[in-house]
């Protein structure tokens, strides 16, 4: 299985590429405008703050938005994908091997990552938490504060409109934004957009790859006439 990020063939995108990182976002500056909406609504019950999760904790947190395969169709040939996220075919996607990345992730504390689930919004109210009100006991090791954290992170972030569903997001949570390195052999593939025009700027990306991992293979994306499909081609 492998993951994908679309990307701009710029300047940022191509430092993040030399030093094989990817970079996490914070969520107010995402492109979905109902990403930091979310909220715990209130409840007539006198629920305990200790087992309330932190929301401004969870709307300060940072992302990277990958994409994953669907059932249907590879993502890395999917027209609205490089339009909107590559560029208009002027970008790139890396393309990484899935497990690998992941535990590279989770060996720099990148410990909550999940694909994002699309509909409508799913709503969490504080007498809906865990808690002993409930006539439940805590497990040794894991609080309720925790399991309430994990129940709020998988509802209010790893859940997004029903439009975005082409995107077919997985997304890694971190507490800080920023640029996180992974394992260089994660690394498996860089397409390049047909319509990068410049030759010199293709070549710094194609460089970077190999510089990072010298077995990465190169392909490039292209539209044909008289067809809507994105066709990916490898290089020789």
């Amino acid at each position: 299985m492998a993951l994908y990020k679309f990307q701009t063939a710029n300047l940022n995108a191509l430092t993040a590429l030399k030093v094989n990182s990817l970079f996490f976002a914070s969520l107010k500056k995402l492109n979905d405008a109902t990403e930091t909406m979310f909220g715990l609504l209130p409840s007539e019950k006198n629920i305990n703050s200790e087992i309330i999760p932190s929301i401004d904790d969870l709307r300060n947190s940072s992302v990277l938005c990958m994409g994953i395969d669907s059932n249907n169709k590879p993502l890395v040939s999917d027209l609205l994908m490089w339009t909107h996220y590559g560029n208009e075919l002027a970008g790139i996607c890396l393309v990484f091997d899935e497990e690998v990345l992941k535990k590279s992730f989770e060996d720099r504390g990148c410990k909550t990552h999940r694909e994002v689930e699309y509909g409508y919004p799913n709503l969490l109210a504080t007498d809906q938490l865990v808690g002993k009100y409930m006539g439940i006991e805590e497990v040794p090791g894991v609080n309720f504060k925790d399991r309430n954290n994990i129940r709020a992170m998988n509802i209010f972030i790893f859940n997004k409109p029903k439009c975005f569903q082409y995107e077919n997001e997985y997304r890694f949570l971190l507490k800080d934004s920023g640029l996180i390195s992974y394992n260089p052999k994660s690394l498996k593939k860089i397409i390049i957009g047909s319509k990068i025009e410049s030759e010199a700027l293709q070549e710094l990306f194609i460089e970077a790859a190999k510089a990072v991992n010298s077995d990465v293979e190169i392909y490039k994306a292209y539209v044909k006439d008289n067809s809507f499909l994105v066709h990916i081609e490898k290089c020789l």
